[in-house]
Order: C-alpha cells, then sequence, then structure tokens
C-alpha cells in the first residue's frame, strides 16, 4: 500500500524562516524595494505554472524538468519510482491561481490559492525548488515536495 508522503520543512540559506518570519521578510523587502522586476517575477510564475501544467497534464517527464536536482532525488526518495513517474503521485497543486509572488535575488516564492512554490534561479531560468507547501503559524513551511 502507498503511503501519502509528509510534508516537511522548507529550510533557506539563511535557515529556517517561520510563516510569521518569511512574511514580515518578504513584506520588508517588497517596501524597501529590494525585489526583482516584474519581467523577472512573470518568469517566476511562468515555470510554477508551467511545473503545474505538467503535473495537470500527466507529463510527469516534463515535470521533471522543471525540478532543481534535489527536487528530483526528494521525488526518487519519496516514492521509490523514477522522478516522471514518482511527481504524478505526490499531492501536488494541479492548478496556479496566483495569489502574490515575491523574488528576491536568485529566490522566488509564488503563492498560490493554498499552497505555494519555491524556485531557484538556475542560469536564464527558474526551477522548482519546491511545491505543495502550505504556511504552518510559528513554524517553516510544509511541503510535499521539498528539494532545499
Amino acid at each position: 500500500m502507498h503511503q501519502r508522503p509528509t510534508r516537511t520543512p522548507v529550510r533557506t540559506p539563511a535557515g529556517v524562516l517561520t510563516g510569521s518570519a518569511l512574511l514580515a521578510a518578504l513584506l520588508m523587502a517588497s517596501v524597501t524595494g529590494c525585489s526583482a522586476g516584474g519581467d523577472t517575477r512573470a518568469a517566476a510564475v511562468d515555470a510554477a505554472s508551467d511545473f503545474v501544467t505538467a503535473l495537470d497534464d500527466q507529463r510527469g517527464a516534463d515535470a521533471c524538468a522543471l525540478l532543481v536536482p534535489d527536487a528530483r532525488q526528494a521525488v526518487t526518495d519519496q516514492t521509490h519510482r523514477d522522478c516522471a513517474d514518482g511527481v504524478l503521485e505526490l499531492d501536488l497543486p494541479r492548478v496556479v491561481r496566483t495569489a502574490s509572488t515575491e523574488v528576491h535575488g536568485r529566490a522566488a516564492l509564488v503563492h498560490g490559492e493554498g499552497d505555494a512554490v519555491f524556485l531557484a534561479r538556475s542560469g536564464s531560468s527558474w526551477l522548482v525548488r519546491a511545491a505543495g507547501c502550505t504556511p504552518v503559524a510559528d513554524a517553516p513551511f510544509e511541503c510535499v515536495l521539498d528539494g532545499s
């Protein structure tokens, strides 16, 4: 019998951010003008949307191509299947309705309705680092897929 993967905390390079600390950091960066421009933000949203669309269309290989290497390995570790098959088994969002997007340097967070996707800049493109993430009060995000 296949067990559903548990959500794991997302750790950032600066350590663990609690839901409220992350919100405060993102708000402060947007107020001080540290976030990236609209083109970069749109590219991050497009990458998150492409990932979710690939999942919805049952295109596991395409979804895996949009993951950072550690996230691909996490899929394999959690499902005991190759990434292309395993990623379709995870309880990941299938629709992106972007509520907000924050970009800070080489990291992005795309909030949807209920779930969030963390992305990392790789060359000139964005790749998914963690998905199916929900904020937890006074704790890190919990993610179905975490390639941090």
